[in-house]
């Protein structure tokens, strides 16, 4: 039995920090405070891995985000455990599997005895501060003016005892307003902000001031930027719109020539959307970059890039009806490689040399365990993940076999190059190496046959490693 299960809790970690029972080796570690490094997280909402220029695709140019990729470490194979947004978001704050954190879909409270990431940094003396989408306090706010709930309504007040260690707060339990940017007042009331119609730049902005008040300060410290695009509603800027002509994306196999006109029409528009926001956010990493820079504190700032989940954008269409519904084309929530591939890079000037790039295979719980180890903090008791940092500083690291995917009712395992999936809703196997656009289920193939029992051993023997509750059930496949 774990700490976690005998309720060592977060109050419990706290209280013996503060009493001295627990020493902070990131204290032993560094002798100045302004030798300790920054941690910037950037994680925009449902960017997918495999929609970057550094990924291969042709259709955009991400300079700024390639540029972070080649001065760091890049890693081209990882994976949202579950690809929604509160799952990872807890996954991401707790080093744990949903199971283990209790969000096991959106909508959830995060578990509150649980120790967060910014509950160690804190009590190691970092200033920590936290600004865009939270989705872990549970429950969807109510649409303004309205009585009832919807998934796009926005907003939700989060209480400061429920903010998981995050000092300086910015965060907002829901939205999806990206020219409408507002924030929370001492009233609990939402404020429009002043000189701001596009929400990215603001939350650009506020996190450049975080650094700089706590460069002034002498004080090192850990943020959370969570921008909203790439995630509906369909809104960007036209600066970044006209970047691109919808009637020229070349559309992926599985798409081009299976749909209706209609149906096509409405893919090609989401994907000028979704490629423009793409485009905003890469924007935003190079003005960071460069705020970063004119601070003087670039080189000693680890800026971990990420995502929650990737977009289906077409791909796997689920309309039954011939006319195009915005639910059948934009999507996530599935083991399909579009929406579970998140992009990974991680860069530290000082310490990580420069184009790294690794196939080795990353989960989202890993994410945690490998900023802890960067940062030369002690491990979560009862870490899931696995720390990649020997491969960000030695080139050297875990060699994960395959990764556990899971949500709801089904599961999933991930090699690299098979996708093997059995529930409810989802009973496939693709391979990524002959079938980039998983256009041709192998699962009943008897030429794959010996494909199918490994994968199935990978995902019994992750199930037991994970401690998954759904293994009973795939034990009897």
């Amino acid at each position: 039995m774990t700490k976690w299960e005998e309720g060592f809790d977060r109050r419990s970690f706290l209280a013996m920090v503060a009493g001295g029972a627990v020493t902070l080796k990131s204290q032993l570690a560094f002798g100045k405070i302004d030798e300790r490094p920054n941690v910037l997280i950037i994680q925009p909402d449902q960017h997918c891995g495999m929609v970057m220029s550094c990924a291969g695709d042709k259709q955009i140019s991400t300079p700024n985000l390639d540029r972070l990729a080649a001065e760091g470490a890049y890693f081209r194979r990882c994976a949202s455990s579950s690809p929604v947004c509160s799952p990872f978001r807890g996954s991401v704050q707790t080093g744990l599997y949903p199971h283990k954190h209790d969000v096991l879909n959106n909508g959830i409270r995060l578990n509150p005895k649980l120790i967060c990431i910014a509950d160690v940094f804190g009590e190691a003396g970092y200033a920590t501060g936290y600004i865009g989408k939270w989705h872990l306090d549970g429950g969807r706010p109510k649409p303004e003016g309205g009585k009832g709930i919807t998934n796009m309504a926005v907003g939700g007040y989060v209480p400061p005892e429920r903010r998981r260690g995050w000092q300086e707060w910015n965060g907002y339990e829901k939205s999806h307003e990206f020219f409408e940017v507002w924030k929370y007042n001492e009233q609990q009331q939402k404020v429009r902000v002043d000189g701001y119609d596009w929400e990215p730049t603001w939350h650009t902005d506020m996190a450049l001031d975080f650094a700089r008040r706590n460069r002034d300060a002498n004080k090192p410290w850990l943020y959370y930027l969570a921008y909203g695009p790439p995630h509906k509603p369909e809104e960007c800027t036209e600066n970044f719109l006209n970047m691109f002509d919808r009637d020229k994306f070349v559309l992926p196999p599985d798409i081009a020539g299976k749909l209706t006109p209609d149906q096509e029409a409405a893919v090609r528009e989401a994907w000028h959307v979704y490629y423009a926001q793409v485009a905003a956010i890469d924007h935003e990493i190079g003005r960071l970059v460069k705020g970063l820079k004119d601070l003087g504190i670039d080189d000693n700032t680890i800026i971990l890039y990420t995502s929650d989940h990737g977009d289906r954008l077409g791909s796997h269409w689920i309309g039954k009806s011939k006319e195009p519904k915005k639910s059948d084309i934009r999507g996530k929530g599935a083991p399909y490689a579009k929406a579970f591939r998140i992009p990974l890079i991680v860069r530290w000037p000082a310490k990580i040399k420069p184009e790294q790039m690794y196939d080795a295979l990353v989960s989202s719980v890993d994410l945690v365990p490998t900023l802890l180890d960067l940062a030369d903090m002690p491990p979560i008791e009862g870490m899931q993940g696995d720390s990649m940092a020997g491969w960000c500083l030695k080139g050297e690291g875990p060699d994960n076999k395959a990764l556990w995917i899971g949500l709801r009712d089904w599961r999933a395992v991930w090699d690299g190059r098979h996708i093997y999936a059995r529930g409810k809703s989802y009973n496939h196997l693709f391979d990524h190496d002959a079938d980039p656009h998983e256009m041709k289920n192998l699962l009943d193939s008897p030429k794959h046959e010996h494909i199918r029992k490994r994968m199935h051993k990978l995902l019994i023997d992750l199930a037991k490693k994970v401690e998954d509750p759904m293994l009973p059930q795939l034990r009897k496949l």
